[in-house]
């Protein structure tokens, strides 16, 4: 499932050569990585609260409670990035990824620890309660701000965890496609996939488990999941020494990086600033850049606080499981095509293709009667259409302008961008349920979406400036050569030599290949 066989493509090796060994693919850490993160900060965590304390967490405070947390994530996100890029160019002469890597482990630590310290109020209450010879309990053990203030406090810990965990590891795949003969960047989505797949098999698990044995449940499952982390991390390394490809071998002095006879991060030093206006250097871009802020206020509210809406029509912690399971229907597949899709339609369309889908969702949403819960499962089919277009467009926009080695840092600051307007549309959404219900909170949503499209659409049709169109390979040799630079075909031919051949793949950093598209 994880191995990535070898294949000839036509060349015919030495008859006493060993076989070509291949390192696992990202796909293996995106696995267990999205199961733990489907416990610790998934869609069961307005839900979990509430079962902490029920008189504690109304909406409004999930809400903000909610807020804070992704507040802190869009402040921070941008240096977690910047972190596993840096710790990376420091270990790399150690071991190819080990930087990412123990950034991301560092990241699950946290969170998982941040995760388990939720149950520390009720099992101080448990122990009080049983040391008391009365049975008045209406005396608190301490107040309810400082109650508050503690799952707060643990949220805002998972929000610096993930800060950690989410950048490195996107950073880590593209650069990991980035380094394969056999693969590009716009692979990403196809990596994402398998980790889609753990997210919906944990969300029914959770879901199921929450119904037989309570929420206790969830802990259980967020140390077996992290656990899990670690191990795919030391087969990923087993994997990455065991190549025999030379695309991950570790920089021994900096003669290497000169001659580009080995693959290393380029040292390249790039305030946030000057990468944010790499993002955007144009109309489209910032078009681009607002639809993905708009998009994720929307999609934080069927992301949060879906499953209290769900639960007001009539659902359980079983059918929640399922809605989750039904979102990666479609999910699979979008992302298993992604690079055909890319290619075929470019980033900004397939965003608009994400907001179409988010629009129908939640109108729907705003139309179900209460018991008809199996309207919901179908409505929530379009989740997998508007979140896996929406996640790669995005990335795919990002990743291509973006210089090499500042893969993370530039994720970061796309997880920045998100997660403002995750923080908004969390502060306005667990407002407008609580004060008006749940199907004008999703109507007015609707519309805000619908207004980024419309933005999206005048910017990408009066723009001169195609940025998304690949270069088209006219030789199947020359595709092989530089598969892992798709816009630099056409410049195969000019290679004399295989050393000169490995140092303009060393210079590709992005699919725009600035260095070699005009040979």
């Amino acid at each position: 499932m994880f191995i990535n066989e070898s294949q000839d493509h036509g060349i015919s090796y030495p008859p006493n050569s060993s076989p070509i060994i291949q390192a696992y693919r990202p796909r293996l850490l995106f696995c267990p990585l999205f199961a733990w993160n489907a416990i610790t900060g998934g869609k069961f965590i307005s839900t979990f609260l509430v079962n902490l304390s029920p008189a504690l967490f109304t909406d409004g405070v999930i809400g903000m409670t909610l807020s804070i947390q992704y507040t802190v994530i869009a402040l921070l996100a941008g240096w977690g990035g910047r972190l596993a890029d840096m710790e990376e160019k420091r270990q790399n002469r150690v071991f190819w990824g080990w930087g990412r890597l123990k950034v991301m482990c560092w990241g699950v630590f946290l969170g998982t620890f941040a995760f388990m310290g939720h149950g520390l109020p009720n099992v101080l209450k448990a122990v009080s309660s049983n040391d008391r010879s009365d049975d008045n309990d209406d005396t608190l053990l301490f107040p309810w701000k400082v109650e508050l203030g503690w799952y707060i406090a643990m949220r805002i810990l998972w929000a610096v965890s993930f800060v950690l965990t989410a950048p490195a590891m996107d950073g880590l795949a593209l650069a990991h496609l980035s380094a394969i003969d056999d693969a590009t960047q716009q692979d990403f989505g196809q990596e994402r996939m398998y980790g889609a797949i753990w997210w919906g098999g944990a969300s029914l698990i959770a879901g199921i488990g929450i119904d037989y044995f309570g929420f206790d449940f969830l802990y259980v499952m967020a140390v077996a999941s992290g656990l899990l982390v670690y191990l795919a991390t030391g087969l990923y390394l087993w994997g990455i020494g065991r190549d025999t490809t030379g695309s991950f071998t570790k920089v021994e002095n900096d003669a290497d990086i000169i001659s580009g006879t080995q693959y290393a991060p380029i040292d390249e030093d790039i305030r946030t600033k000057e990468l944010f206006l790499k993002l955007c250097p144009s109309c489209y871009g910032s078009a681009l850049i607002l639809f993905v802020f708009l998009f994720a206020m929307g999609l934080a509210l069927v992301d949060n606080l879906a499953f209290l809406y769900f639960n007001w029509l009539g659902s359980s912690n079983t059918i929640d499981g399922w809605t989750v399971v039904f979102t990666v229907i479609l999910e699979l597949p979008l992302f298993y095509l992604s690079p055909t899709l890319l290619k075929r339609f470019g980033p900004g369309k397939l965003l608009l293709v994400a907001g179409a889908a988010y629009v129908i969702r939640v109108v729907g949403y705003s139309m179900i009667p209460k018991g008809h819960l199996w309207l919901i499962l179908i409505l929530e089919m379009l989740h997998g259409i508007s979140y896996a277009c929406s996640k790669t467009g995005s990335v795919e926009y990002i990743a291509r302008m973006t210089p090499k080695g500042q893969e993370a840092s530039s994720q970061g600051l796309l997880f920045t961008i998100r997660f403002l307007g995750v923080v908004a549309g969390l502060f306005v959404g667990g407002w407008t349920q609580q004060t008006f219900g749940g199907r004008i909170m999703y109507l007015g949503m609707a519309a805000l979406v619908f207004l980024g499209m419309v933005i999206l659409l005048i910017a990408e049709s009066c723009s001169t400036e195609n940025h998304f169109i690949d270069n088209e390979c006219s030789s199947d040799e020359s595709e092989h050569l530089l598969r892992k630079s798709d816009s630099a075909c056409s410049a195969s031919s000019a290679f004399a030599d295989e050393q000169t051949q490995q140092w303009v793949r060393n210079l590709k950093y992005d699919s725009l290949n600035k260095y070699t598209k005009d040979w």
